[in-house]
C-alpha cells in the first residue's frame, strides 16, 4: 500500500514580503486572525498524530498563502510530526526570511528531529539578494537541513537565476517554475536558459492531462477541515475531522495539472524515480543506476511504445543526473529492444527474460565508462523434454529463448482467452521430476506460463548489476507495477 503524503494550508493569508505580483504581500493579518490559524493548525496536528499511522499518513507539507515559518507556532508542529516515527518527512515552503538560528533552536528544542525536515525555498529577488538568499540555504545544509531552492522563471531574471545557481551549493537543487499568465511561449533561448538553471524545467511545460487515478496516497487539507486532492481539484464531501478508517477516492474535475502540486504529487513512475517516495518535496533522488519494468509501467496498458513525456524525463535523467538505465523485464532482449526503440538508445543493459538473462553494455551509452558484462542462467537440457508430453493435456505450445545451445527461458504459451491458473501451472510442475522442479521457478502472465531458472529473477538481476558497477543499494531507484516486480522494489 503506497504511503499518504497531506499537503495543509491554513487560513494564513499574509506576508511578510511585498512581492509587486502577490495577493497576499497587501494583507495584514489581525491578531484575531492569526490567533485563529494558529488554533486550526495546532487542533490539525493533534489530530493527524492520533490518526496518522491508522490513515497510513507519512509524511506533510504546509503549503501556506503567505509565509508560515515566521510563526512560532509551525516550527513547533513541524517539530511534533518528525519527533513521530510514525513520519518519514514533514516541511513547508517558505520564503526563508526568517532567522535560520532561531528558527532551527525552536524546532530543535521542540524535539524536532533534523533529518526529517524538508524545506521548499523560494526567492523572491524584489525582496532579497541572491547573496542573502544563498548564505541562507547555505547555513541550512551546513545543519543537516535538506531542501530545494527555486524562482518563477520570469525572462527578465535568467542572468540573476544563474547567478543564484552558481551561488548555491551544487547539491541543493534549483527549480524554475513557469510563469502563470505569461501572454507567450518561452522562446527557444529562454527554455535553453532556464534548462541551464533547471535541468527538469521542462517538465513546466510539458503538459500533464489530469487524472485521478494517479492520485492516490495525497490529500490536500485546509485549516477548517475542507479536503482536495490536490489544491486545484474541487472541495471533496468529507470534511477531515469527518474521516473515519480511510481516505477519500482521488476526484478532479481539471482537463490538466497546471502546477507542480498537481503534477508532482501523482503516483506516476516518473515523479517517484526523479524525486522519490514523497515527490511533492522536490529534493531529487540522484540515483546512480535505474531498474524499468517495460509493460505497464514504461508502456502504459494499451500503448505500444513509450510516451513521449517520459521519453523526455529519462533523456533529463540520463543528461542531468548522468544516471544510468536499465530495463528490468520478462521479455528477451529482441523483444524488448522492439518494444522500446525510442528510448533504447538511453539505456546500458537490463535484466531480460525474467532475470534468466542479465546485460551490462557500457557502450551503449556513451558517458558510460563500464566494460560489457553478460551472463545467462540455463535451464536444464531435458527440461523440454519432459514438458513436450504435456501439451496437449494442458493445450500449450512451447515458445525457447536461446543464446547457442543454452536454453535460459521457456514460455508455454495458449490462446489470448485461456489465461493461466496457479492452480493448473501448480499441476503441470507436479509432473516433473523433483529433482527438475527444484531448479526451476515460473510466474503467469496471462495466457503465458513462463519457465526460469530457480535463481533467475529481477532481484538479482538488479544485484547482479549492482556487483558489476559496484554500487549499493541506497543508490539505486526502481519502479515496477507487477508482482515479479515486487522484490525489486524493495531493494
Amino acid at each position: 500500500m503506497s504511503r499518504t503524503m497531506i499537503l495543509y494550508r491554513g487560513s494564513l493569508k499574509s506576508c511578510n514580503y511585498r512581492c509587486s505580483y502577490c495577493p497576499f504581500s497587501k494583507h495584514r493579518m489581525s491578531g484575531m486572525e492569526l490567533e485563529r490559524d494558529r488554533e486550526q493548525w495546532l487542533y490539525f496536528c493533534k489530530q493527524l498524530l492520533d490518526r496518522a499511522a491508522p490513515l497510513n499518513i507519512h509524511a506533510l507539507m504546509v503549503v501556506p498563502y503567505g509565509e508560515a515559518l515566521i510563526h512560532p507556532w509551525y516550527w513547533e508542529g513541524l517539530a511534533a510530526f518528525s519527533a513521530s516515527d510514525d513520519f518519514d518527512a514533514v516541511g513547508a515552503q517558505t520564503n526563508l526570511s526568517f532567522s535560520i538560528q532561531d528558527a532551527l533552536e525552536r524546532f530543535l528544542g521542540a524535539g524536532g528531529k533534523r533529518e526529517k525536515l524538508r524545506l521548499w525555498a523560494t526567492f523572491h529577488p524584489e525582496m532579497t539578494s541572491v547573496e542573502e538568499f544563498a548564505e541562507k540555504c547555505i547555513q541550512l545544509t551546513k545543519a543537516g537541513i535538506v531542501l530545494c531552492a527555486g524562482a518563477v522563471g520570469v525572462p527578465e531574471n535568467a542572468a540573476l537565476l544563474k547567478k543564484l545557481r552558481q551561488a548555491l551549493p551544487q547539491q541543493i537543487y534549483l527549480w524554475i517554475n513557469k510563469m502563470d499568465g505569461y501572454k507567450r511561449p518561452y522562446t527557444k533561448q529562454e527554455q535553453s536558459d532556464f534548462l541551464e538553471i533547471d535541468p527538469f524545467f521542462l517538465q513546466e511545460l510539458i503538459p500533464v492531462p489530469s487524472d485521478s487515478g494517479q492520485c492516490e496516497g495525497r490529500l490536500f487539507v485546509e485549516g477548517n477541515g475542507a479536503v482536495r486532492t490536490c489544491n486545484i481539484s474541487p472541495v471533496l464531501k468529507t470534511n477531515w475531522y469527518e474521516l473515519d478508517a480511510a481516505l477519500p477516492e482521488p476526484v478532479c474535475s481539471r482537463k490538466l495539472c497546471s502546477c507542480y502540486l498537481a503534477y508532482g504529487g501523482r503516483r506516476d513512475f516518473m515523479n517517484q524515480i526523479l524525486f522519490g517516495p514523497y515527490p511533492l518535496f522536490r529534493i531529487p533522488r540522484r540515483p546512480k543506476a535505474v531498474f524499468l519494468d517495460i509493460d505497464g509501467t514504461l508502456i502504459p496498458a494499451g500503448a505500444d511504445s513509450v510516451p513521449a513525456r517520459t521519453a523526455k524525463l529519462l533523456t533529463m535523467l540520463v543528461k542531468a543526473e548522468g544516471s544510468l538505465l536499465f530495463f528490468a523485464t520478462s521479455l528477451p532482449y529482441e523483444e524488448a529492444m522492439k518494444r522500446c526503440r525510442d528510448v533504447r538508445h538511453l539505456f546500458s543493459g537490463g535484466i531480460f527474460a525474467g532475470g534468466a538473462h542479465v546485460l551490462l553494455d557500457g557502450g551503449a551509452h556513451p558517458d558510460d565508462p563500464q566494460e560489457y558484462c553478460e551472463s545467462y542462467a540455463s535451464l536444464p537440457a531435458e527440461c523440454v523434454t519432459y514438458l513436450e508430453p504435456q501439451q496437449k493435456q494442458f493445450r500449450f505450445r512451447i515458445l525457447t529463448c536461446r543464446k547457442n545451445e543454452c536454453v535460459y527461458k521457456l514460455t508455454l504459451t495458449r490462446s489470448a482467452h485461456m489465461p493461466w491458473s496457479k492452480r493448473e501451472a501448480e499441476a503441470l510442475f507436479s509432473l516433473l521430476p523433483e529433482e527438475v522442479q527444484e531448479t526451476l521457478r515460473y510466474f503467469i502472465e496471462a495466457n503465458c506460463l513462463q519457465i526460469v531458472d530457480a535463481k533467475a529473477s529481477k532481484a538479482n538481476g538488479v544485484r547482479t548489476l549492482c556487483r558489476w558497477l559496484k554500487l549499493s543499494r541506497s543508490e539505486i531507484a526502481a519502479a515496477g507495477d507487477s508482482e515479479e516486480d515486487q522484490e525489486m522494489l524493495s531493494l
